[in-house]
């Protein structure tokens, strides 16, 4: 992690705005006061923006929209949320950041080291830099236990799934496509959930180290009896 941090920025907290375009970099990323941030919050390189933005198209294609996107408020995951959206030209959508997307906060020991300096940019400094972030969005909670284990996060999560099925079952829409961007823990914690599948601590941790870049699931519910299932997708 390291690594990256001083081959791109040089290891100087207060970087110069022309160290933003070093060609590992995003196009748009966002300059921070203080670049040591990111290593605690590292972007997703250039590569991963224009494998997003495929990602997104590869949807298209099969016939997926989105009417609501939540990301999890770590740089990664916003620039995923970005590339996905515009590949799906769907760039109108605006980004709902929501701090229960974060993954287990026990595979972030770093983050403890900060106290009580977050490393995550607020809404406004998203939009600051021009990307299309819902102002009006309110958060389940901005307060993350640095002491959760995978179990806290299951409990954390369920909470963020029930009240985002709950918020969108309120909507006039019959029917309405979520888009949620967040870690390799995310497909796995929202399938088991949905389908009310039993949950088990050391299990989840080992399908979650299996999960690859991008991986994506597609959770639907039937209008009438409310039950969700996995949808196949070959992309």
């Amino acid at each position: 992690m390291i690594d990256w941090y001083e081959k791109v920025f040089g290891g100087v907290p207060s970087a110069p705005p022309q160290a933003y375009r070093h060609p590992a970099l995003p196009q748009k990323l966002p300059i921070r006061s203080n670049t040591l941030l990111y290593v605690f919050d590292p972007p997703i390189t250039r590569l991963g923006e224009q494998q997003s933005m495929a990602k997104g198209q590869q949807l298209s294609q099969v016939g997926a929209t989105v009417d609501y996107c939540y990301s999890s408020p770590a740089s990664r995951s916003i620039l995923t949320a970005n590339a996905i959206l515009k590949g799906m030209n769907r760039s109108n959508i605006p980004i709902r950041l929501e701090p229960y997307l974060f993954e287990p906060m026990n595979w972030n020991t770093g983050l403890v080291l900060l106290d009580r300096v977050s490393p995550f940019m607020s809404s406004g400094e998203w939009r600051k830099s021009g990307y299309n972030i819902d102002p009006r969005y309110h958060r389940i909670n901005n307060y993350l236990n640095t002491s959760e284990n995978e179990n806290g996060y299951y409990m954390r999560t369920r909470n963020l799934f029930d009240a985002i099925e709950h918020r969108h079952s309120q909507t006039r829409k019959q029917r309405s496509t979520i888009l949620i961007v967040g870690h390799a823990s995310s497909t796995e914690i929202f399938t088991t959930i949905a389908l009310r599948l039993p949950f088990d601590s050391n299990e989840f941790v080992h399908q979650s180290d299996r999960v690859p870049y991008l991986h994506t699931a597609v959770l639907e519910r039937d209008a009438y009896t409310h039950t969700w299932y996995l949808r196949s997708v070959l992309m």
